[in-house]
């Protein structure tokens, strides 16, 4: 997998997190004594994977402190984090990348089979089973031509599509690099109608046109971090889950 880059996007407020979320980034939480993102960049290198950028915004100094002198990892800032969505921190950090590419929420907790399964491959969507954490992103899938599920929709309002949703959104997806060049196009014309859209946004936009797998694993350990319940959650519940499959590390 060594062809693969990895972007984190990192740049949120965290405003969520209260008090907490306005000392550190919420990707320099600690679960079992190490931050989040720090994690995610340990299971990529171990995944074959040597070169990760993180897109910074709020408190970025933290993230230089941290991430500085670590070899494969480099910094790129969103100086408009305060004022824009994920989408725009995305597009910042893939303005100079090609694929294939590994995109990933900088607020995660996850097992190493996650990497595993989406670290080969087409372009894919990570989808899990029901967490019923809070908060929840639900994906809906469509047909393709050979009759496999394919991406199609995504919503936090888990009626908004008529129909049964096929998973949970997990946060960690893959793009070939035709997809990579797909979503930076995508990315612009969202941005272009609001200036504050997410990432997940961009997406939509590209499957309206494109293809897009969906990988699910049903009972994944992992828990996004958006909230002091989220982050109770992961630290009673799903980080002993992580421990028991893949040790500590």
């Amino acid at each position: 997998m060594s062809e693969l880059s990895a972007l984190i996007v990192a740049a949120g407020r965290g405003i969520r997190m209260g008090p907490r979320g306005e000392l550190t980034p919420k990707g320099l939480l600690e679960i079992g004594g190490t931050a989040l993102v720090a994690r995610s960049v340990a299971l990529l290198k171990a995944s074959g994977i040597e070169r990760v950028r993180i897109v910074t915004g709020h408190l970025a100094e933290q993230y230089e402190a941290a991430f500085a002198d670590v070899d494969g990892v480099d910094l790129v800032h969103n100086p408009d984090f305060a004022t824009t969505g994920s989408a725009r921190s995305m597009i910042t950090g893939l303005a100079d990348m090609e694929g294939p590419i590994l995109l990933l929420e900088s607020d995660l907790v996850y097992e190493a089979a996650a990497l595993a399964t989406i670290g080969e491959g087409e372009s894919c969507i990570l989808v899990s089973g029901e967490t019923k954490a809070g908060d929840e992103v639900y994906i809906w899938t469509r047909e393709s031509a050979g009759g496999a599920p394919v991406f199609d929709m995504m919503s936090k309002d888990r009626g908004a599509v008529e129909a049964d949703h096929f998973g949970e959104l997990v946060g960690i997806s893959r793009f070939d690099a035709e997809d990579t060049e797909r979503l930076k196009r995508a990315a612009e014309v969202v941005l272009g109608e609001d200036g504050k859209a997410d990432y997940e946004s961009t997406v939509i936009h590209m499957a309206k046109t494109q293809d897009i797998a969906c990988r699910k694993i049903e009972d994944l350990a992992w828990s996004e971090i958006d909230s002091e319940e989220m982050y109770a959650h992961a630290l009673g519940d799903v980080w002993p889950r992580i421990v028991a499959r893949d040790g500590a590390a």
